[in-house]
């Protein structure tokens, strides 16, 4: 077996002795585009500078968690819990005393509180984020921590899952210059260089086998490369890096941050496009504006929709079926039904949307249980419940505008690529959020149940389908006998009725990456 193995491995040296190393600048076999199909193209002063420059590093980042639970005598107690995990970041650029790290934003970053939707290993659910720190170590071994060096955040990009710390500390940088994500072709060659499983520093090499792919998983929202190189966790932060046919050196194309969990070679990479701004000036980007606001047209369109019958008026949101009802004077009523509906049919909450400036505004909300609903103005809630029916509306609103959209253009779409690509984009959207619909679900039900109607107190459905009565013309009171108004008599004292309890509303889980390495 041995012999076998050595006859091999001096076969593989012949070959690769036999191909021919192209100078910079000549076209050779493995130089059919802007990067070559094979590293044997890269330069030997690049191959030496590379082999020769540590400029990635095993960063270790560290969240402390207060967590609540009860002691044995029954009292509220609590403790706290720590957890680190391990990944890459590469120095970029030095100013002063300062030099600049590059990473991936899941590896710096741990959920605000720890819950279903955003577990995290070893810690138990409901616990809240106290702290997070980030240290260069020298791999996940390192238990000596005088000589870690700690890390500031400078910029934090969810969408792009890229983030750009700095320490006061000398070291190597990235030799090399940005190159081009967008000019990578489907088997080009590529150099992985980070800290597998955080335990020693490593080099894999790979191809291109998807060049470009829009990654809109979870919060991210960026366009990826896939290649084929076996990389695992503690990899994620590592730079990617491709040989330009024109120099013969290498060039920085992508950071890779997440794999497939199936698929142990398809791994993920944000190209250097995304990202190359915020490396060049320390700028935060410009905030993404989310979704584009909803018009007057936007309206008449669902409406129109419900009733000519060509829109089903039931959609799921967060766990619970939403109803939309059109009344004759063009009012929305979003109804929000209990968990068990359609086994039984009343409302947990209605609210109403009127016809206004733009899309529309919110007239009377309804609070209801078995017993039927009980009103409250919406300028009667109080200001966290406020926003929270508002975020509700808005947020029902754009759900049933991309509904409405995928449903009108279902039946033609797939006649098309461009359309079926199209109807998949707005399938992403309305599948977008479903952590943050689900939070928002359940502190409704909550509202509900602090204000809705006592047994025998409630009012039918029907209350809803009236408008809302027209508020009453003052009217001027008669002259008294010396000629000067009558005054206005004395109202008697209102007896005020205790607001009934709040129930916590609760935070909406962060999103996490569900394959991240």
């Amino acid at each position: 077996m041995r012999r076998i193995t050595l006859a091999v491995l001096t076969l593989s040296a012949v070959i690769a002795a036999a191909r021919p190393v192209p100078r910079p600048g000549v076209r050779s076999p493995y130089c059919i585009g802007p990067y070559a199909n094979d590293l044997v193209a890269l330069a030997k002063e690049a191959r030496a500078q590379e082999e020769k420059t540590r400029y990635t590093f095993c960063v270790r980042s560290v969240a402390t968690y207060q967590c609540a639970y009860y002691a044995g005598d029954g009292s509220l107690a609590s403790r706290r819990e720590v957890k680190s995990a391990h990944g890459t970041a590469f120095a970029f650029r030095r100013e002063g005393p300062w030099t600049y790290f590059l990473t991936n934003e899941h590896v710096i970053e741990w959920p605000f509180v720890t819950g279903k939707e955003t577990p995290v290993e070893g810690i138990s659910n409901g616990c809240k984020r106290i702290a997070q720190k980030v240290y260069i170590v020298d791999d996940e071994n390192d238990v000596y921590s005088r000589d870690d060096q700690t890390l500031e955040r400078v910029i934090i990009d969810p969408e792009l899952d890229v983030a750009v710390l700095k320490a006061q500390v000398k070291v190597d940088v990235i030799p090399f210059s940005l190159g081009q994500s967008a000019a990578l072709r489907v088997g080009n060659a590529v150099r992985v260089r980070g800290f597998p499983l955080g335990a020693f520093q490593a080099v894999h090499g790979g191809k291109v086998i998807s060049a470009r792919e829009a990654d809109h998983d979870g919060k991210w929202d960026h366009v990826d490369f896939v290649i084929d190189a076996q990389l695992s966790t503690g990899n994620s932060g590592s730079p990617v890096l491709a040989v330009s046919c024109k120099t013969g050196k290498l060039e920085l194309v992508g950071i890779y941050h997440a794999g497939y969990i199936h698929g142990p070679g398809l791994n993920v990479v944000v190209g250097i496009d995304e990202f190359r701004d915020l490396m060049t000036t320390l700028k935060a980007r410009p905030r993404r504006k989310l979704a584009v606001g909803l018009s007057a047209a936007d309206r008449k369109a669902i409406e129109s929709a419900v009733r000519n019958g060509r829109l089903t008026p039931l959609f799921p949101y967060g766990g619970h079926v939403v109803g939309l009802r059109v009344t004759g004077d063009g009012r929305f009523l979003y109804d929000v039904y209990p968990k068990r509906f359609p086994l039984v049919d009343w409302r947990l909450v209605v609210i109403e949307d009127l016809t206004a400036s733009g899309f529309g505004r919110i007239g009377r909300v309804w609070f209801g249980s078995e017993q039927g609903l009980a009103e409250r103005g919406f300028s009667e809630l109080e200001p966290a419940e406020q926003s929270l029916i508002a975020n509700l509306v808005e947020a029902l609103r754009r759900h049933i505008h991309h509904v409405q959209q995928f449903r009108a253009q279902e039946p033609a779409a797939r006649k098309s690529r461009a359309g079926l690509e199209r109807l998949q984009q707005i399938e992403k959207e309305i599948g977008r959020g479903q952590g943050a619909r689900a939070a928002q679900a359940r502190a409704l039900a909550d509202l509900a149940g602090n204000y809705a109607p006592a047994v025998g107190k409630g009012l039918p459905l029907s209350v809803t389908v009236s408008p809302a009565p027209a508020a009453k013309p003052v009217t001027a009171r008669p002259p008294g006998r010396d000629g000067k108004p009558a005054p206005t008599p004395a109202a008697p004292p209102a007896t005020k009725k205790p607001p009934p309890a709040k129930k916590p509303a609760g935070a909406a889980p962060a999103s996490r990456p569900a394959q991240p390495r």
